[in-house]
């Protein structure tokens, strides 16, 4: 149906030609048999090749002789080189395609797997540490967590994943008594930078709300976004109704935000003030 649809359309032009004087017969009959390979493949697109031919024969010349055949045969020829050049792109396209399929069919059971591993991960910690390391098997299963909302926020269908998104996600239980503010241009993050900055993020969200400005006595956190050059800059200030003891050597968290950030070409520098902490993250623009 498409096909005559097309075949009528060039017919339609074709008297348009006439009435402009033109003496191109198949001209506007090639757009057609270009439709009918593209959507329906060398059958259909033969098809429209010969049924213009027909319209042309019977609709368009009087009496066929010579330089009617020459037309004749170039369009059919033309037509043939057309067709064989569209099938081509036409199956790389379908083949595209399926290729596209199978690889969202992979990616839908690895990140099942990955997230299923995870949560089991999270089990082990939490039944295997108990008692006065009940508290370091909890920290580890929250992280483990960050990791899965990472990676679910990486692979999602969503095609567009921003540093603003990703931390207003991982603020977003803190967001509702308004002591968190986020500000700043947005920029598009790859995978790679999102699972990295989710678990920094949760660390320092983690420690805001254990030590910080978020354990619910007036603290506010505000989180600034900007650019230098080419590497993102997130400025994390925490503002303390009172003030804050630096911790005692670097702990395992501190180690573990150095090495997310050292992965995507990023660093850390973290100043303790009587008002509260302020980091500053800087890591590359293109992670």
């Amino acid at each position: 149906m498409l096909t005559v649809v097309a075949v009528a359309m060039s017919t339609a032009g074709r008297i348009g030609l006439d009435f402009a004087g033109a003496t191109l017969p198949y001209a506007t009959f090639f757009p057609a048999v270009v439709f009918a390979a593209l959507l329906g493949g060398v059958p259909p697109a033969i098809f429209a090749a010969w049924l213009s031919a027909a319209v042309v024969l019977i609709g368009f010349t009087d009496r066929p002789g010579h330089e009617e055949a020459v037309n004749l045969v170039a369009f059919l020829g033309t037509s043939a080189l057309a067709i064989w050049l569209v099938n081509l792109c036409r199956n790389a396209l379908l083949a595209l395609k399926r290729s596209e399929h199978a690889r969202e069919l992979l990616l839908g059971e690895l990140r099942h797997r990955v997230n299923n591993q995870l949560a089991l991960f999270q089990s082990i910690v939490r039944s295997s540490l108990s008692g006065e390391d009940r508290d370091k098997g909890e920290a580890i299963a929250l992280r483990l967590d960050a990791v899965a909302r990472a990676n679910t926020l990486a692979w999602s269908d969503q095609r567009i994943m921003t540093l603003r998104m990703l931390l207003e996600a991982e603020l977003q239980p803190y967001r509702s008594s308004g002591a968190v503010t986020v500000d700043g241009p947005d920029v598009q993050l790859g995978p790679d930078a999102i699972r990295n900055l989710a678990l920094v993020f949760h660390e320092l969200a983690t420690n805001a709300v254990k030590y910080g400005a978020l354990r619910g006595d007036g603290g506010r956190l505000e989180v600034q976004v900007a650019q230098d050059g080419g590497r993102r800059v997130v400025t994390w200030h925490e503002l303390n109704p009172t003030p804050v003891a630096p911790p005692q050597g670097e702990g395992f968290g501190t180690r573990m935000i150095r090495a997310s950030l050292a992965a995507i070409g990023g660093s850390i520098e973290q100043d303790y003030r009587d008002g509260g902490l302020v980091c500053r993250i800087r890591f590359e623009a293109d992670a």
